[in-house]
Parts: C-alpha cells; structure tokens; sequence
C-alpha cells in the first residue's frame, strides 16, 4: 500500500494465528515503530486465503502449527495453486530444524522462532518485514523497467542484440527476431556469430562484429554493403551500428547491435539502375535507330522481359479506333516470338477505357481487377497471368499502342520504378515509330497470320479489322 507522498510506502502485513494474545501483541509491537508497518490479523489461515484473494497485502507472517491447517500448508497453497510470491515468513515458537528447511523449500522467505526478550523478538520480526519487502518492491520495480523497455525495444523499427562479456547473446528484440529468424528463447545463451551471421556483400567474407568493436575500441558502423543471413539462408542487406556495453568504471561488459532492413531500398537501387542502362542501351542500339520498327521491336520486347522479370513481353498497336493488333510478343521461356492476336474494345470495354486513362496501368490481380476481369476467360487464364503491367503507346496526345508485360505465378505488386520504366519504354516505341520512314518500314498485317495468337472468344474476321 503507497503512503503519501513523501513519506515511506505503508508495509501491510497480514499476521496469522490461532492464539488471539499473540495476535494483538505482535500487532502492538509492530505498529508502535516508525517502520509504517500496518498489522491485520486473523486466527484462521482459511480466513487468510480469503483475505488474500480480496485485499492486497505485502507480506504474510503465520505460526507453524494451527487447528485448521498448518502455516506450512497455507504456504504451500499460496505457491503451489495460487502462484503467489507474496513474501511470507513462519514465525512459530518450534525450533526444529525440518521445520525450519521444509518451509524454505516450499518459498517462505524467512523462519523465525519466538520467545525470548519480545522488544528483540520483535525487533528482528519487523527488520524482517522490512528487509524482505522492500527487496520484493526492488524486484518488481526492476520487473516493471525490464518490461518496459522490453516494450520500448519491440516498438521500435530497429533490431537489437545485446550480448554479455562473452559474446554470447543475452536479448533480442522484436524485430530482430523477424529479421535473423531466431526467437528470443532459441537465440539467447548462443554465440553472436551463430545468430548474426554477417558477410560482406562483394567479397563474401564472413563479419565478426565483435572483433570490429574490439578493434576499433568504440561504435563501429557498417554500410548498405552488408549481408545478414537468416537462420533459413536467406539473405538480407542490412545497416548497422555496433558499439561496446561498458560498466560505470569503463569495463565492457557486452556489445549491442542496431541495425535496419535495406534490402528493399538495395534492390529498388539495383532495379533503377539495370532500368537505366536497359533504357540507354535501347537509345543507342543499331537495331533500334536504323528505323527499321520491325526490326527493332524484338530488342524492345526481350529487353522488357529481361528487365521486369516477366513471362512475356509485347508490344500492341491499334489497327483503328477498335482493335489492338499484337506486332510482337516475346516469351522468355521458349525464347519465341509470336504477333498477330488481337483485342477489341467491343469485347473488353473496361480494360479499354482504363488504357485510355492511365499513362501506366499496373495491376496486380488481373483476375479481381475491374480493369482486367473482363479479360480472364479470353486472355488471362488461357495464358496463366496472374499479374500485369501496360503503359501506353501515346503520339500526339492519342493511344496508338500499349506495352505490356504479363507475369505468370504468385501475384505479383508493381512498384513504383517499374510503371515508370514501363512508360518509358513506351516512349521509345514511339521513337521508333516515328523513325519508320513509310508504311512498308511497319510490321505485315497479313489476315490469317499463323503466328497469331487470338483470344477464344475473338472471331478470325477480328485480324485485320
């Protein structure tokens, strides 16, 4: 029980036993100090567990040997079947010594023997109570810190690892947890090296960050240019910060770890940068400048595919206001090249009227998607496309033509990199166009192509349309 501010918390004691002379000399004594010790008693251990479930008390003080149950039995059922650890001491006038190990080995925190001068009896009782509770409030203060900073550490979007003197790992955090697949039960009383296997990146070489903190005799940092790997060898790029856990006389005593996830801001890195040389490449390849668009469409398709790890690539252009006409369709599994299927807005309005809105259109549920649904039984599904990502062919303000990339497999989320290397892709197919210097230079649309490969719900008078 708190006292008021500024004083010392009350200590409240419930003293347990069957002679009502002891009880209300103990409580005399107890209270007369200046200890705040707070005394209520009862002769019944039943009558204790009673008061014990319904009101809070900070220690518990019974005679050994009582009519109903003995002292011995009411700790045992605090331990045992309420899981208490409410301190408790046996204060009996038995002095054998069973008695006295039987009660530690059940959780009693003290056992005293009366009789004698009661001013020491008593005296030694109440250094007890204090001595024993303000250790259990010590405890639970320190449970109550540990907890939050537990709370604190799995809140943050860091992981932590902490290790003593050893190196050996004493916490982990949430996080840290997710990011090296270890739990914090299986993790902790294992060697750093065990749970944070770190490797460089470019040499491969196995991290020691023990060795770099003990080296360097303070934080160390490592860049984006490092790998964690998981417990299941997964690999994941990482920055970190590691630094020495030192006593108040300057002795290490640990290391802790703090480190972040990069591994998608790593990838996005090397994805922009394969988009830009893909894009350059396209800029300056002969094929593509010779103005030759038949020519150049099997380089821009294979470079779609290549580039956004797709199924197929290809590139569609209206035959008229109603009708896109596949000119070219790379597929990176047979390494073929297909054209001739086409769609008509007629059939597929919604999809349509979408690529006429968007510069980009990326869906990554075509079979859910109001853009794409209308599509499943004639197009998707024959093909396996789960995901799918268009961009625009646009001259002079209007849609001539759509590239599109189709992924086969778990449904696929387009970011943010990929409809904007998509849209510029269309873009060169507009170069290209433009350089095809007459009709002839632009791919055949003979009627009855047989290397198209027209939607099931399409009638053949739809080619050429």
């Amino acid at each position: 029980m708190d006292g008021t501010e500024g004083e010392s918390p009350t200590i409240r004691v419930l003293y347990v036993d069957d002679d009502e002379g002891l009880l209300a000399l103990t409580k005399r004594f107890l209270e007369s100090t200046d200890d705040g010790i707070e005394v209520e008693t009862t002769d019944s251990p039943q009558r204790a567990l009673a008061l014990l479930e319904r009101e809070s008390f900070d220690a518990v003080v019974s005679d050994y040997q009582m009519p109903e149950m003995s002292g011995l039995e009411l700790l045992s059922v605090l331990r045992d079947e309420r899981a208490s650890d409410i301190p408790f001491v046996i204060f009996t006038g038995r002095s054998r010594e069973e008695v006295a190990i039987e009660a530690l080995n059940l959780g009693a925190d003290s056992y005293l023997q009366k009789g004698g001068d009661p001013t020491a009896q008593y005296g030694v009782l109440r250094q007890t109570l204090v001595r024993i509770t303000e250790h259990r409030r010590a405890e639970q203060r320190l449970r109550e810190r540990e907890a939050h900073l537990r709370v604190t550490l799995d809140s943050i979007a860091e992981g932590v690892v902490a290790t003593d003197a050893s190196g050996t790992v004493t916490q982990l955090n949430r996080t840290a947890e997710d990011r090296t697949g270890y739990d914090a039960d299986a993790a902790v009383g294992k060697p750093l090296s065990d749970v944070f296997h770190l490797v460089n990146a470019e040499t491969g070489e196995r991290i020691d960050p023990l060795q770099r903190v003990a080296e360097a005799g303070g934080p160390v940092e490592l860049g984006a240019g490092t790998k964690l790997v998981t417990s299941d060898g997964d690999e994941r790029y990482i920055e970190d910060s590691m630094s020495p856990i030192r006593t108040d006389d300057g002795e290490v005593e640990g290391v802790v770890v703090v480190f972040r996830d990069v591994t998608e801001a790593y990838r996005e890195r090397e994805r922009r940068e394969r988009q830009r040389r893909a894009l350059i490449d396209l800029a300056t390849d002969e094929t593509v400048i010779a103005g030759s668009f038949e020519d150049a469409l099997p380089r821009i398709t294979e470079t779609m595919a290549t580039v956004l790890s797709v199924e197929r690539a290809s590139v569609w252009l209206f035959d008229d206001a109603e009708t896109l006409r596949c000119v070219d369709q790379y597929d990176q599994v047979s390494g073929g090249h297909t054209a001739g299927a086409t769609l008509t807005a007629s059939n597929y309005p919604s999809y349509f009227e979408a690529l006429e809105a968007n510069r980009s259109l990326g869906v990554d549920d075509v079979q859910t998607d109001p853009a794409t649904a209308e599509l499943r039984n004639g197009y998707l599904e024959p093909k396996g496309i789960t995901s799918m990502l268009d961009a625009t062919v646009r001259s002079g303000g209007e849609v001539v033509g759509v590239v599109c990339h189709e992924h086969v497999g778990e449904p696929r989320q387009w970011r943010t990199d990929e409809l904007r290397f998509a849209a510029e892709v269309a873009d060169n197919v507009v170069i290209a166009l433009m350089r095809a210097t007459d009709v002839d230079a632009l791919p055949a649309n003979d009627e009855g192509d047989g290397t198209g490969e027209a939607n099931a719900d399409e009638s053949a008078g739809e080619h050429g349309e």
